[in-house]
């Protein structure tokens, strides 16, 4: 198990060869209306791939004040896991950014059937088709996303709409995984067995019956049966981000795994897994007596 790191936006820091970025790490309705937490959703590099998935409310902003710095216009796939808004509302804007405003014919888009197809899609058929091409999400099937990377959907159950969890692979790397939002699937600990890290939506402390989200109580519980080395946590809702809800996101931890609560900012070495969150510093005072 690797301790966290700190970086310094102003240090000499770079990125990873293959690395994961929160741009934000809060999730469900009430959490995005406060913005506590940004709801920007996940940017990684993987074999040369980069790809933002779930780009949520204020995903090209996180982007863009990024330190150190990212490229909208380096995007090569932009993914969904579901059409919840929360999770899609920038996807329009980042097919913008990766095709250069559609002047250049580059760029994947991957999403299940309901987001980009029927009557009520979040993916607007002028952006779709700006893409240079499209992959619809189906549990099971492997997409290319370029340089021998793939991106394996894994269906997930999530009031109602299509949603998928990813787990993605490539020659040499590390296979590492996502589940997004859904109710605790027995599936999980088949489909995601070799993933040495895992990205997990985690909403609420205990589980409740009426809602497709995970919760820490089934988190403990599903970590009993998958063992990957290293899982953080995201679409953290807004019970866990608040002063009283840390003492939910304490040892977790089992001697398998090694579980981190995201931070918006926070980096994870697809390679080594060492886990890099942001220094923050004491605002100075506005005014000084001079």
């Amino acid at each position: 198990m690797n301790d966290d790191k700190k970086y310094d936006n102003a240090a000499d820091f770079s990125y990873p060869e293959n690395f994961l970025r929160y741009l934000g790490t809060s999730g469900g309705r009430f959490s995005m209306i406060k913005q506590a937490r940004s709801t920007g959703g996940i940017w990684f590099r993987y074999g040369g791939i980069n790809c933002v998935v779930d780009p949520g409310p204020g995903s090209l902003a996180q982007i863009c004040a990024a330190q150190p710095a990212l490229d909208s216009a380096a995007i090569d796939v932009v993914m969904l896991t579901h059409k919840h808004i929360d999770h899609s509302t920038d996807a329009n804007v980042l097919i913008e950014c990766m095709t250069q405003g559609g002047f250049e014919d580059r760029g994947l888009l991957v999403a299940p059937q309901d987001a980009m197809h029927g009557s009520d899609p979040v993916v607007l058929k002028y952006s779709q088709a700006k893409a240079h091409s499209t992959a619809t999400a189906e549990d099971g099937m492997r997409i290319e996303l370029g340089r021998g990377v793939t991106a394996e959907p894994v269906a997930h159950f999530h009031h109602g709409v299509d949603c998928f969890g990813y787990v993605f692979r490539g020659p040499g790397l590390p296979e590492w995984g996502l589940i997004s939002d859904t109710k605790l699937l027995p599936s999980f600990s088949k489909r995601y067995e070799e993933c040495s890290y895992l990205s997990i939506n985690v909403t609420f402390p205990n589980r409740k019956l009426r809602l497709d989200h995970m919760s820490i109580e089934e988190l403990r519980g599903l970590l009993t049966t998958l063992h990957p080395k290293t899982a953080t946590l995201s679409h953290l809702g807004a019970m866990m981000t608040s002063p009283e809800g840390e003492k939910y996101l304490r040892d977790l931890d089992t001697p398998q795994t090694k579980v981190v609560p995201g931070e918006d900012g926070m980096i994870v070495d697809l390679d080594s897994l060492a886990i890099y969150r942001k220094i923050t510093k004491p605002v100075a005072d506005k005014f000084m007596m001079l």
